[in-house]
């Protein structure tokens, strides 16, 4: 049995895509010509303008002479090839592979029917994204490209599933099915002079006949009309570029009429972009003809066409155009794969979308390069024990994700779940006391006892490690960076310099600092706790030991001191908040 096709027919897509672009002219007499013989003949007419008299065949000086107030536009073949690339990618996430046949169908590779209930579901779900993008359709499927092709365009049916052998659907189908990128246009008119209207009736002569009189042409509508198409599906090549681009009917000076527009592309874009399971990275928006750009790398990575839209439109606000907008390109510049994320109960997208607001609104006001993470490096010195890359925000923080870098599995047959359940009161209050023991040698405040996120770093570690003791020994996962507990977290400072300041101090004679002179002031020290000693290894080309205070200033706050162990000089090397 040959692979299954299904074929998407959108009836008159060139004004369905106007329509959605320019709502305005929904409703209303609107056609779409193209130059033929020297004049411009009508290809597509609205149902309006047809009301009217207009139909395709006219030129557009009758068609005017019908209807004045008539909107005429000029067809593209490469136009309206790329909007069905669109709507291609778009519906990729149900099907692998789609070859185009411009202006108004394609074909689609139908072997994931049965994740959709089959191939009637399979249809459904395939017009359900058609109307989820503002536009209508019939959807066909069959073994044949020329079957599904001419069933979806003459048919009645929205949906249709033509069996392997489907000639007796196509038998009530007229010639004029062979014309749609068959055989030639008009060329079925040999067949009408024969008293032929149907394909039925033509599949009924005798293909011999059909030969000897009208050669290769003969056969191959003999052959169509019996259903015997053996051409194969070509999947349509992939652009490497995303983009979108519109025209506006008149030039803007101000962002609102553009929005309608950005909505539009940033849909299609999205669109695509779920298609290909990917999600964008960085994103820019030309003007045009200005070609003024508006550069957007998001925070994270994202596919949501309502998100991104919001992102855009805040880095348009304050944009000053340079001169009228008649049209506006959106591009995807980066991308990477969508893998998608597991929300835990209290999640909520609404709120990752703010912050996304949030650091789009900084990088418009602050630059590109001004949001950045800090990531751990393999280091004993704290200026150096970090870098800087590209900004994401961190993920949830749940309980979950503060087991460290333990992976307990757990052997089957070694213990029984409701075993594991009955010692576990039993095991957290182990816990507790535990955390009881560590908390005494942190009373310099390094690691307050009110730290309600130290208490349960500590409780779940100690957790996961002794229920899993129980059954098998914990299996250490290689981890890329040095893992540091919550404790140790608490005792370093969240702004960190850069570089050490030299500080004026006043010691005693014990070696505790008394006054500080900072910002012009000598300042009295509040409260004086450490030390805690960092030093490097004596192999390296500038060793170092420092001890390290955590000391409270007046009117400063709490600042992270260390004393050099070669000079004894007093350092300064970040702040508390």
């Amino acid at each position: 049995m040959s692979a299954r096709l299904g074929y998407v027919f959108l009836p008159r897509f060139p004004l369905q895509r106007l329509v959605l672009d320019v709502p305005s002219l929904s409703g209303k007499p609107v056609v779409f010509h193209e130059d033929h013989r020297g004049s411009q003949t009508i290809r597509f007419a609205s149902a309006a303008a047809m009301k009217r008299g207009v139909h395709p065949g006219m030129t557009v000086g009758q068609a005017s002479a019908h209807v004045p107030e008539l909107t005429a536009r000029v067809f593209s073949m490469a136009a309206q090839a790329q909007s069905l690339l669109t709507v291609g990618e778009l519906l990729m996430s149900v099907a692998p592979g789609f070859q185009l046949d411009a202006p108004d169908g394609l074909w689609l590779d139908a072997s994931a029917a049965h994740l959709f209930g089959g191939e009637a579901g399979w249809a459904r779900t395939v017009l359900a994204l058609v109307s989820q993008a503002g536009l209508r359709g019939r959807c066909v499927v069959a073994s044949e490209r020329f079957t599904a092709q001419a069933v979806a365009r003459f048919g009645d049916e929205a949906i249709e599933v033509v069996p392997p052998q489907g000639a007796a659907m196509l038998a009530p189908l007229p010639l004029r099915a062979l014309e749609t990128g068959w055989l030639k246009v008009d060329s079925t008119e040999v067949f009408r002079g024969l008293g032929l209207s149907s394909l039925g009736e033509l599949a009924g002569l005798a293909s011999g006949a059909l030969v000897a009189r009208f050669g290769a042409m003969g056969l191959q509508a003999s052959r169509l009309a019996r259903g015997l198409d053996d051409s194969g599906f070509v999947a349509t090549p992939l652009p490497e570029v995303l983009q979108e681009a519109i025209e506006l009917d008149w030039p803007a000076e101000h962002l609102e009429p553009l929005l309608f527009a950005l909505k539009n592309l940033i849909d299609r874009l999205c669109g695509r972009l779920q298609g290909r399971q990917l999600a964008a990275v960085q994103v820019l928006v030309t003007l045009l003809p200005s070609k003024q750009s508006v550069p957007l790398r998001l925070a994270r990575p994202t596919s949501n066409a309502k998100l991104l839209l919001d992102l855009v439109r805040h880095q348009l606000t304050d944009l000053s155009v340079r001169e009228a907008i008649a049209g506006m390109q959106v591009r995807i510049e980066e991308t990477c794969a969508e893998t998608g994320r597991q929300l835990m109960l209290g999640d909520a997208p609404s709120g990752e979308a703010e912050l996304e607001v949030v650091l789009s609104r900084l990088q418009s006001a602050l630059g590109p390069d001004a949001l950045f993470s800090a990531v751990p490096l393999p280091k004993h010195r704290p200026e150096e024990a970090w870098k800087s890359t590209a900004f994401r925000p961190p993920d949830s923080g749940k309980l979950s994700d503060l087991w460290g870098v333990m992976q307990v599995d757990w052997q089957l047959g070694t213990e029984k779940p409701n075993e594991i359940e009955e010692q576990g009161p039993a095991v957290v209050i182990e816990a507790v006391r535990a955390v009881g023991e560590v908390l005494p040698q942190w009373e310099l405040g390094q690691a307050p006892r009110s730290s309600e996120e130290a208490l349960v770093g500590d409780l779940v570690s100690f957790v996961a490690a002794n229920a899993g003791a129980a059954h098998t020994r914990p299996k250490p996962r290689e981890a890329e960076q040095p893992q540091l507990s919550a404790f140790t977290m608490l005792a370093r400072p969240p702004r960190l310099f850069r570089e050490p300041s030299a500080l004026q101090v006043d010691v005693t004679a014990e070696g505790v600092l008394q006054w500080v002179t900072m910002l012009g002031r000598r300042r009295r020290v509040q409260e004086f706790q450490g030390p805690e000693r960092i030093t490097g290894s004596w192999w390296e080309t500038h060793p170092f030991a420092r001890d390290y205070y955590r000391v409270q200033v007046d009117g400063v706050g709490a600042l992270w001191v260390f004393r050099d162990g070669a000079d004894g000089t007093f350092y300064v090397q970040g702040m508390f908040d």
